[in-house]
């Protein structure tokens, strides 16, 4: 939504299956700001706001998509406690001026994304990531039976440290749950999306910025090991 346009909504024609674009955008800017700006200092606050207003970026992007599943999952009651609100004029611009609502998404959106959702969060997250990179070799490794997991991995992980751009632990995680993810055929245990949820919510906006350090850093590092793995022949 452009920050200089402030839209007017009334929940009050809100329904469970209205997929209205405007009280959309307001509810997941608003889940988007309210889950990682803990992890931003105060002098930050301003301009993660102007970049959410202003710019598409991937880990943001998902995290609003995330918001909308569960918007789009309401049940009567939580739709009708939303109808309730009272708002006026409500645009990106003003929507931490109203509490009700604030406390709403934090209630409805946020606490259970940082609670009992953040495995699906972070499922979320991964499958997002790998949807973007529509890389080939990505593809090619999913149920292949003549690749050792744990070796391949190991090797991946060993390689992730010789790539151009160094990246951080909570980056590496990302990519190292993302080709596992592909491995298992999205079928890793709870407890491995979990932490990836936490780590996202916590890096949301630094991942988005380094997106494409990311992708590349996985395509280098995937492609190497590969071929490694080729050299060797197929596991027995």
């Amino acid at each position: 939504m452009n920050n200089n346009t402030i839209q007017t909504i009334d929940f009050n024609m809100l329904g469970k299956n209205n997929n209205s674009t405007a009280i959309n955008d307001v509810l997941s800017n608003l889940f988007v700001y309210l889950i990682h700006q803990d992890n931003l200092e105060v002098g930050q606050k301003g301009t993660f706001l102007k970049v959410l207003a202003e710019k598409n970026l991937p880990m943001l992007d998902m995290a609003k998509q995330f918001a909308i599943h569960l918007i789009n999952n309401f049940s009567d009651e939580v739709v009708q406690e939303l109808s309730a609100i009272q708002t006026k004029g409500l645009g990106f611009e003003n929507m931490l001026n109203n509490e009700e609502l604030v406390d709403f998404v934090e209630m409805e959106l946020v606490d259970p994304t940082a609670t009992y959702r953040k495995w699906e969060f972070g499922k979320f997250a991964i499958e997002h990531f790998i949807n973007d990179i529509n890389n080939t070799e990505l593809e090619k490794i999913k149920g292949d039976k003549e690749i050792g997991t744990k070796e391949f991995l190991d090797l991946f992980t060993s390689n992730l440290d010789t790539t151009a751009t160094k990246l951080d632990d909570h980056e590496k995680l990302l990519l190292i749950v993302a080709v596992r993810h592909k491995l298992s055929e999205n079928k890793l245990n709870i407890a491995t999306y979990d932490v990836v949820g936490s780590s996202v919510q916590r890096n949301l906006l630094g991942m988005s910025l380094r997106m494409d350090v990311l992708k590349n850093s996985l395509r280098e590092s995937l492609s190497l090991t590969i071929k490694n793995q080729n050299r060797k022949g197929p596991k027995r």
